[in-house]
């Protein structure tokens, strides 16, 4: 009987021994998963974008780009986050979307812009993007649905152009699930607090796009993408409820006046 006890020890000690050691192993540095990792999203953010600048020119208006970009700095900044981390890109589009891409990108089209009443609104789809940045949405929601063998093979140049140009659709018009995108409201309206923003302008976005979708489906894609819109609105309203802030303006009058004329100037070829 002492025997088997003994055995038993043993055997227990070199199973526990075992799982620990597999604990500490750090696989992403032994194997380099972490590097292909990133590399693999650089290559296959650039293909997307190249497809979406194919649909769209980027806007190349110095004064546009920095008063958004400041815009998403003072998010950033307000949250900890390095802006130079997000890169942020402007769209000529007609359609009332924003994407956020692997590799930490975040693109905008000039018709959300236009859209938005406020610089605060804009700050409220801003937020969210970030969020799903943040929280590593993007390739999870990839690596889900497109499968990582395509994503090695789109990363690697070997698919086709009807592959990659399917992969950029499923990022700008489908849905995230509903978990994603509740971690992603949730984290907008704590950034919008800490940032000095009222959270309720993002809620009174979403509940006007969800109002005229109805009417224009096709101009909508943003709000396509994020179902169950006026329930979303509720919880936003409630959380906001629980943050504590100081309502700091964004941008002055005069620059939300000019930001809103200089992306108005700016349609998609042939529109």
């Amino acid at each position: 009987m002492q025997r088997i006890f003994g055995q038993f020890l043993v055997l227990a000690g070199l199973f526990f021994g075992t799982c620990f050691l597999l604990r500490t192993v750090d696989y992403r540095s032994f194997f380099r998963v972490e590097e292909l990792t990133r590399e693999a999203e650089h290559n296959l953010t650039e293909l997307i974008l190249d497809q979406l600048k194919k649909e769209g020119s980027e806007c190349s208006s110095d004064s546009v780009l920095a008063l958004v970009d400041s815009i998403k700095q003072r998010v950033c900044a307000a949250n900890g986050i390095a802006d130079s981390s997000i890169t942020l890109h402007i769209l000529v589009r007609d359609e009332v979307n924003a994407v956020a891409l692997p590799d930490r990108h975040l693109v905008l089209y000039t018709a959300m812009i236009r859209y938005c009443n406020s610089p605060e609104e804009l700050a409220g789809v801003l937020a969210h993007e970030i969020s799903h940045i943040q929280h590593g949405h993007i390739l999870k929601r990839l690596r889900r649905e497109v499968g990582v063998s395509m994503l090695t093979a789109l990363a690697g140049g070997e698919a086709s152009g009807e592959i990659v140009r399917q992969t950029t659709r499923l990022l700008t018009s489908s849905a995230f699930d509903r978990e994603m995108e509740t971690d992603a409201d949730n984290s907008a309206v704590h950034m919008m607090a800490k940032a000095g923003i009222d959270p309720v302008h993002f809620a009174d976005l979403l509940f006007r796009l969800s109002q005229e979708k109805m009417n224009v489906p096709k101009r909508f894609e943003w709000i396509s993408s994020h179902p169950n819109t006026q329930e979303r609105c509720a919880k936003i309203l409630k959380l906001r409820k629980q943050e504590a802030y100081m309502i700091r303006p964004i941008l002055t009058a005069a620059q939300w006046t000019f930001l809103k004329k200089a992306i108005g100037t700016m349609r998609t070829e042939g529109s």
